[in-house]
């Protein structure tokens, strides 16, 4: 059994500052541009060594705070500082097959890795974690069974992304953009039309396993939906006590307010609503249901970005409660609100049905790799 250290060079990226950013250069990868978390690219112009350049195809690693292998397809860029950069320089290898390798690898190594809250591989750990390495025949086999389920997974995900697309563009048709709306539609500021604007708990809660209680933060909301299933439990005494404060129920919008995920956003629709407690980088919006559909609002913070992307000098972004609150936005009939959602739930009928098929393939997937690699 090989190292990864035996297979390929890994350069680690340059420590760029916010004070070598520029509006134009060369952009520079950064973790959120490979997990497609960025909404914010970064440039640098400038001198740099040749070691940081990156070009379509590379293979690169990220080994701090995201764990994960991905091939570059994009313009000439800089790498930043917990990206590895592989060099295929050591022995004859399939990239397909090492990419899918490593892949299985981060995955197993996640659990293991340094920090609680954020994931770390050092060097020295990263070089010294086993490596199957049959002949080059044999990897080319294995790569081609894995890229052919990886691109069925890969469609699944472009067609639950052109479903979004497609929903984005009724919501145009419809509505317009708050700068070019489709009808003289009134507006009004969102303090007005919710009965709450708030944000979670700031600071820690104790954990209490089987509780029944969650500490929900960012982390646990994308694909319009909240992922219990990474949130932790907490005592209920200290649930209770901050529960009254940012009382989440059935129906009310959660919108991520800070860091790398800003804008995502989801409607509360477990039976665990009541029971969860937010943290404080989760805004709760309690519309008035008479006045505005959450769903609308949702798809409002959607479309028009600017409600929630914010010009910051700090390396991350924050949604403060005082701009939510006192953001300008169209309000429509409820008659065409709700046919909006209407339009939305159907779709979300289709969307299921992808959803359940990618699924099954990604488990395809993990056993394949399970099956490879061990």
């Amino acid at each position: 059994m090989a190292r990864l250290g035996d297979v390929a060079t890994y350069i680690n990226g340059y420590a760029f500052k916010p004070e070598d950013w520029s509006d134009t250069g060369l952009p520079i990868i950064r973790i959120q541009d490979l997990t497609g978390n960025s909404y914010q690219a970064n440039r640098y112009n400038g001198e740099y060594a040749p070691k940081y350049e990156v070009n379509d195809g590379d293979v690169l690693i990220s080994w701090s705070a995201s764990l994960g292998v991905y091939i570059w397809h994009g313009e000439k860029a800089l790498l930043n500082q917990h990206i590895f950069k592989v060099v295929f320089d050591k022995t004859d290898i399939s990239k397909s097959f090492f990419v899918h390798q490593v892949e299985n690898i981060l995955e197993k190594a996640a659990s293991s890795a340094h920090g609680a809250t954020m994931k770390h591989l050092t060097k020295p750990v990263f070089d010294a974690l086993p490596f199957y390495l049959p002949p080059l025949d044999k990897q080319r086999k294995i790569a081609a069974v894995l890229d052919k389920v990886s691109g069925l997974i890969a469609k699944r995900r472009q067609q639950l992304e052109k479903l979004d697309e497609m929903v984005k563009a009724r919501f145009v048709e419809m509505f317009g953009t708050l700068s070019h709306p489709s009808q003289k539609f009134k507006y009004d500021i969102l303090k007005n039309l919710c009965r709450k604007i708030t944000d979670g708990k700031h600071g820690g809660c104790t954990p209490q396993l089987g509780s029944g209680r969650y500490f929900v933060g960012a982390r646990e909301i994308f694909d319009d939906t909240v992922h219990y299933e990474t949130a932790p439990e907490i005592a209920i005494d200290e649930f209770e006590k901050d529960y009254k404060r940012c009382n989440l129920e059935i129906g009310d919008l959660l919108i991520v307010n800070t860091g790398a995920t800003i804008g995502k956003s989801a409607i509360a629709c477990d039976f665990r609503a009541q029971h969860t407690l937010l943290q404080k980088s989760v805004a709760l919006l309690k519309v008035k249901s008479e006045l505005i559909n959450p769903v609308f609002l949702k798809y409002c913070y959607r479309v028009n970005e600017t409600m929630y992307k914010v010009e910051s000098a700090s390396a991350q972004p924050n949604l403060l409660l005082s701009k939510i609150n006192t953001t300008s936005i169209y309000v429509p009939p409820m008659a065409l609100q709700n046919q909006f959602a209407a339009f939305i739930e159907q779709t979300e009928k289709s969307k299921t049905t992808i959803s359940h098929s990618l699924e099954k393939l990604e488990i395809l997937k993990k056993a394949l790799m399970q099956e490879y690699f061990g």
